[in-house]
């Protein structure tokens, strides 16, 4: 019998044992609710992190000047520290035919405010070359303060595939850029897991998660309106999700991307996306084949 002092032991970790996957709620998964809202109805549903929506990404989005952001991080900096939750990713930087990467300079200070540890970005330019040189850019201004650049591929938009997106970040050369993937966009890009295993070490950021139908609407328009509007919860739907969780890197993030349905209660819709992917995380566990 150990001494009263003696520390009590330390269980095992089985060799096969997989990693603790954090969460983040996206913020567009209660885009209604604004930024303090979101930060404590996540901590509440047993989030760790929280992806915040500070520049627009959709014509609807509100617009913050400098100093609405920086009164509102201010604002967030004691409610995440009471709660318990900390800022994953801050969104979202559009790269266009005009893009300066030190106009984003606002929104890179406001997200290392916050302690965030990631900038995305989106591109509406399909030359891969303009596209790494943005990024390498942005990827410069941000490493002095310890942000990360994912950047994040979609069939309408400049930057359509795995394939791609890694060309580009390749060729963009920034040890602080990586490709986000998005399971509806690897969905609708028709992309495979093996492209997944074979990706260069590094280049692969975290996961955004939900599900949806095999089948892909028809339309840029179609698209873009699936994936605003209409995703489903992990496990409601068709995407071959326990596979996807397996391929990407053993310690990546989860961040739960899925628009609440008209009608419903917030902290009902984030709680329960939060208990289908720990369901989902199960089955995902070694062992189990996808």
């Amino acid at each position: 019998m150990p001494s009263p002092s003696a520390p009590s032991p330390v269980p095992a970790t089985p060799a096969n044992a997989a990693p603790v996957r954090k969460l983040s709620l996206a913020h567009l998964s209660l885009i209604a609710c604004d930024a303090p809202t979101l930060v404590r109805i996540a901590g509440t549903a047993g989030f760790d992190c929280v992806d915040l929506r500070l520049a627009p990404a959709t014509p609807t989005d509100r617009v913050y000047t400098a100093a609405e952001r920086f009164t509102l991080c201010r604002e967030l900096l004691p409610r995440l520290r009471d709660g318990g939750t900390e800022v994953w990713d801050v969104e979202i930087v559009r790269l266009d035919g005009q893009t300066n990467p030190t106009a984003h300079q606002p929104l890179i200070e406001a997200a290392a405010m916050l302690g965030a540890r990631r900038i995305k970005v989106v591109s509406d330019i399909g030359d891969e070359g303009r596209v790494a040189e943005a990024l390498a850019g942005l990827c410069r201004l941000s490493a002095p303060l310890g942000l990360t650049v994912d950047l994040e591929y979609m069939v309408f938009s400049g930057v359509r595939s795995l394939a791609q997106a890694l060309r580009v970040v390749r060729a963009a050369a920034q040890p602080n850029l990586c490709v986000l993937v998005d399971a509806l966009h690897w969905m609708r890009a028709a992309d495979t897991l093996e492209a997944l295993r074979a990706a260069a070490p590094g280049s692969l950021g975290y996961l955004q998660l939900c599900d949806g139908p095999r089948m892909a609407p028809s339309g840029n328009e179609q698209l873009r309106v699936e994936a605003r509007t209409r995703r489903l919860a992990p496990g409601a739907g068709e995407f071959p999700l326990t596979g996807l969780v397996q391929a990407m890197p053993a310690d990546c993030l989860l961040s739960i991307e899925v628009p609440m349905p008209d009608g419903a209660d917030p902290s009902n819709h984030a709680r329960s996306l939060a208990q289908a992917t720990r369901r989902l995380l199960r089955a995902a566990q070694p062992g189990v084949n996808p």
